[in-house]
């Protein structure tokens, strides 16, 4: 476990705790890795901040230095990841790694600013993620997807199915379980034959990063279910995760039983949880109230380090 930058002036620094082996705070005065540190975790872009001094938007935007990476893991709709990479002091232009999660604008909808402001870095989308993606309301389907004249720019590798970068980083998708499957799904559409039909997913996409004995798990939305895509790494590839961090898309689940069942399931893991975005905070609280200390929410500001 590692301890914060000594001598920060901050009191929400002075006043963090330790978490699930590692410490989490909250504070503007970030530095890179440490000696002592292998991982740290900054929260560029969620629905809620730590504090006023920070934007917010509804969307998810991690940036992640690893021993051998500098990774953005989903971007944000918009240029807040830029301000608040500026605020926490991140240089854009040094990522060398980028996952887009799936095919929602509010996890790629910033790719072309992106690409605009670094020209080095990998850019990982799935090749299904550039489809057409709605989101039903009524009898109204909005239009939710990404730049689809992106998907041949020279940064951007289209995957399909796991892939593994290197020794730290592996990409997982082909989520076939539906356990714990998100109600909300049922609202989010893909054009495909000139049709929209409900979507199943097959273009989401997670990161498992392995740093020392931590395995940690990123995800997006989970729109697969989260307990499907955690079974997925620990079954199918032999990985026991440490860590999951990521939003697991109950926010709109009005049915606070299926909420605490799910909660319920993930606290016979020996797993540390820091959950954000399409989770929501009500339903947070409701997983707070079955998992206590084991299930953390993180807002853009908050930075993770191990």
């Amino acid at each position: 476990m590692t301890d914060w930058v000594s001598g920060c002036q901050y009191p929400l620094c002075r006043a963090s705790t330790a978490v699930g082996g590692l410490r989490i705070r909250c504070d503007p005065c970030k530095q890179g890795l440490g000696e002592n540190n292998r991982m740290i975790i900054k929260v560029l872009v969620e629905n809620t901040a730590v504090s006023s001094e920070y934007g917010k938007v509804h969307g998810l935007c991690l940036y992640i230095e690893t021993e051998n990476h500098k990774i953005l893991f989903d971007l944000g709709p918009s240029g807040l990841f830029l301000e608040n990479a500026l605020k926490m002091g991140v240089k854009i232009e040094e990522v060398d790694t980028v996952v887009i999660s799936h095919g929602h604008y509010d996890h790629g909808g910033a790719l072309g600013l992106f690409l605009r402001q670094n020209s080095r870095a990998k850019v990982y989308v799935h090749r299904r993620a550039f489809d057409r993606h709605f989101s039903k309301v009524l009898c109204l389907y909005a239009d939710i997807g990404l730049d689809d004249s992106l998907a041949s720019h020279k940064q951007v590798v289209l995957t399909d199915g796991n892939m593994e970068l290197d020794q730290e980083l592996m990409i997982i998708t082909d989520v076939k379980k539906r356990e714990f499957y998100p109600q909300s799904n049922r609202n989010l559409y893909t054009l495909e034959g000139g049709k929209k039909w409900r979507d199943d997913f097959c273009h989401e996409q997670s990161l498992l990063i392995r740093q020392g004995e931590y395995r940690i798990l990123l995800a997006g939305c989970a729109h697969c279910g989260i307990v499907n895509i955690m079974d997925k790494i620990c079954c199918d590839l032999g990985e026991r995760i440490t860590h999951v961090v990521g939003g697991f898309h109950i926010m709109r689940d009005k049915s606070p039983e299926p909420v605490r069942e799910l909660a319920r399931c993930l606290r016979g893991e020996d797993i540390q949880y820091y959950t954000c975005h399409c989770t929501g905070r009500e339903n947070f609280a409701l997983m707070r109230e079955e998992m206590k200390e084991q299930i953390e929410y993180v807002s853009a500001g908050t930075v993770l380090q191990f």
